[in-house]
């Protein structure tokens, strides 16, 4: 289990740790170099010559503590102070004196001289700026980061990207674009949401060393479990095991040309381990679906109250269109009493209906545009602080949000969760409709709404990785990730 903390956590444990434990600010520090140092030395083996951009707070004192380590070890390097220094940290003050003792010179940032390093540099080292960072970088730094990413060579950050916000991964103005980070003490939650893990790169993460007491007084924002976590709250198959232990799932969708949406959530389903899975779709379609997967039930609108009231669980959305059928069919199944996904189309009917009750069994799988328009925003709004609106979806809505994208995030009210996998090649129409077939499937099973939607996304991000490394990114197909999620079922 990962856990992850914002940039407002990240320093109350740092000032615990420093001022209930009497673990020295300059210790931490030290610390902080080391590891970073033997990152590079790790990662970049061949580097031989560094430029590292120090800014004047605790972070740039780590840059020097890096800085002194490589001048011992023989690199050859050029740092460079943008601030004044008058305005240096103590612990990082301290930290340059030591590195001036060796006879480095320490510049003062100057365009022209950190494009000179940075043309024959191996590696650059962004020490400019941490995780207490609220606003664009001025002037200085600004220009710093914008160089840094000019001249596209390998950069280590510490402890964050310059720029780049610990609470939200939002870049504020400009944010440099690092190889690789190196993170202290907490996992910040910006290093893994919006465009944190763009700007990241590959995070390298160390306690410190710090006690697990440390972390005893401050609660994470979020948490990460593992597949394998998830799978143990599915309930095992028996030797007496029938098709009505397994789970009933019907799902609601597949409107005129929209059909292989809801023949994705169908399959899903049926990959994920239901017993039963039935689809309430257009008349038109019912011939078509059940040739091309004959294990799945068909049925138009006139069976929907039977056929629901003989499911476990509900799904609607995938292909469901938002003409009068559509919301006839949203209506019913807003009626029916047992746990639900509402998806896609659902959702935007949802966003309609004025009188609509919040019910605690149900999962509301929203991407971004479609949160936008459940809060009556703008995408961006949702971009720029995924982990509030998440929370103020599941205040307006309740039950389980599940807000996809890069660091999906599943909130129940109490305990909200980020998934890390996935990859950009799930960015194709159609992925959503698969998910929502996983989710409704695990509900169906008596998984509770938040364990059904955290094992969903995860195992529908894991088939996602399987089938970009199997054949690339490019043409990743949500059908192959229903086929491939049989695969991960086997670590129950």
């Amino acid at each position: 289990m990962m856990q992850f903390y914002n940039a407002e956590q990240s320093r109350l444990i740092d000032r615990f740790a420093i001022e209930k434990q009497h673990i020295p600010g300059l210790l931490l520090m030290k610390r902080a170099g080391l590891f970073s140092f033997q990152t590079l030395e790790k990662f970049w083996p061949d580097s031989k010559h560094l430029t590292v951009f120090c800014g004047t707070g605790n972070n740039g004192g780590d840059g020097f503590v890096i800085a002194q380590l490589a001048m011992i070890a023989g690199y050859d390097l050029d740092v460079f102070i943008v601030g004044e220094r008058a305005k240096i940290s103590n612990e990082a003050k301290q930290a340059l004196i030591e590195l001036e003792q060796l006879g480095l010179t320490i510049k003062p940032f100057d365009q022209i001289q950190a494009q000179q390093s940075l043309a024959q540099t191996d590696l650059v080292i962004d020490a400019l700026l941490g995780t207490g960072l609220r606003q664009a970088p001025k002037a200085d730094y600004a220009d710093a980061i914008e160089i840094i990413n000019q001249h596209n060579k390998p950069v280590l950050a510490i402890d964050i990207p310059s720029g780049l916000s610990a609470d939200t991964g939002t870049v504020l103005g400009h944010a440099v674009k690092a190889t690789r980070t190196c993170t202290f003490i907490s996992q910040k939650i910006g290093l893994y949401t919006h465009q944190g893990q763009e700007f990241s790169g590959k995070v390298h993460f160390s306690p410190l060393f710090l006690k697990q007491s440390s972390y005893e007084n401050f609660p994470p924002l979020a948490q990460n479990h593992s597949l394998k976590h998830w799978l143990k709250k599915t309930p095992k198959r028996l030797p007496s095991q029938h098709k009505g232990m397994s789970g009933s799932v019907c799902l609601v969708g597949g409107n005129h040309n929209m059909m292989g949406a809801i023949q994705l959530a169908g399959l899903a389903s049926l990959r994920s381990g239901a017993g039963l899975v039935k689809i309430i779709t257009r008349k038109s379609h019912l011939t078509a679906i059940t040739q091309n997967q004959p294990e799945l039930m068909c049925y138009d609108k006139t069976a929907m109250a039977s056929q629901a009231a003989l499911s476990n669980a509900i799904a609607i959305g995938p292909g469901l269109g938002t003409d009068l059928w559509a919301q006839q069919r949203f209506n019913e199944t807003l009626d029916l009493p047992q746990a639900k996904v509402i998806d896609a189309d659902a959702l935007k009917l949802l966003a309609d209906n004025s009188i609509c009750q919040q019910q605690s069994n149900w999962v509301l799988t929203p991407h971004p545009g479609e949160a936008a328009y459940l809060l009556g925003c703008s995408n961006q709004e949702i971009q720029n602080d995924r982990v509030k609106a998440v929370k103020a979806l599941h205040e307006r809505y309740g039950g389980i949000i599940v807000l996809k994208g890069n660091g999906t995030l599943i909130y129940d009210g109490e305990h909200l969760e980020i998934c890390l996998a996935g990859n950009p090649g799930m960015a194709i129409g159609g992925m959503g409709d698969v998910l929502t077939g996983c989710i409704a499937t695990f509900l169906a099973q008596g998984v509770s709404p938040f364990a059904a939607a955290c094992l969903g996304v995860t195992l529908h991000a894991h088939a996602g990785d399987i089938v970009a490394k199997q054949q690339g990114q490019i043409s990743v197909l949500p059908s192959e990730l229903a086929q491939t999620i049989s695969q991960l079922l086997v670590y129950r």
